[in-house]
């Protein structure tokens, strides 16, 4: 769906493609500036200006490789742009930023996991460090390859999955207690 909602941008000037596309991919990219920003407003002020780059430069869309990471990385340093030029004295180091909004697809699975089971997942994932917790959301959440997360991130595709290990160890240790318990229910 993706690569025709591209075309008709790029050669058909589709306004209607490029709403559907910009639909599919905002609240995503929103949570991912706001992990920089740590604000509303200027998450989504800084996804639009992305947004409204690529609307005009759809001519060049073709010559993008990854159009996620592209969109990834425009929102990435966008934010860091932003964050030098207002002189806050935030610190843009990627392990010290906080995720926010981080929340399970539902799927046929999940809807028989119990609300206790969830929230303890959930839980776990919050109790994540910072770097940790935001590559396990842009792989887990927002479907990215790692690879992609790697290079949207600027960080080496081992980083990525030595952090999504971590992750893990860290899901299963908390969820393992409760799952030898389902176990002995059925």
């Amino acid at each position: 769906m993706q690569p025709i909602l591209l075309h008709r941008i790029q050669f058909e000037n589709d306004e209607l493609a490029f709403r559907e596309f910009y639909e599919a991919n905002v609240f995503r990219l929103f949570q991912f500036a706001f992990t920089f920003v740590q604000n509303r407003e200027l998450s989504e002020e800084i996804v639009n200006d992305v947004f409204l780059k690529l609307w005009h430069k759809r001519g060049r869309i073709d010559q993008i490789e990854n159009i996620s990471v592209y969109l990834y990385v425009a929102v990435k340093n966008t934010a860091v742009n932003y964050l030098r030029q207002s002189k806050n004295r935030l610190d843009t180091d990627l392990g010290k930023q906080a995720v926010h909004h981080f929340y399970l697809s539902p799927d046929p699975e999940q809807l028989l996991v119990t609300d206790e089971l969830r929230r303890r997942i959930e839980a776990a994932i919050e109790g994540l460090p910072p770097r940790c917790k935001l590559i396990f959301k842009l792989v887990k959440e927002d479907g990215l390859s790692a690879a992609e997360v790697a290079a949207i991130l600027s960080i080496s595709y081992k980083t990525v999955t030595t952090q999504l290990t971590i992750a893990l160890r860290k899901l299963e240790e908390v969820l393992k207690p409760s799952l030898q318990q389902h176990r002995m229910k059925v």
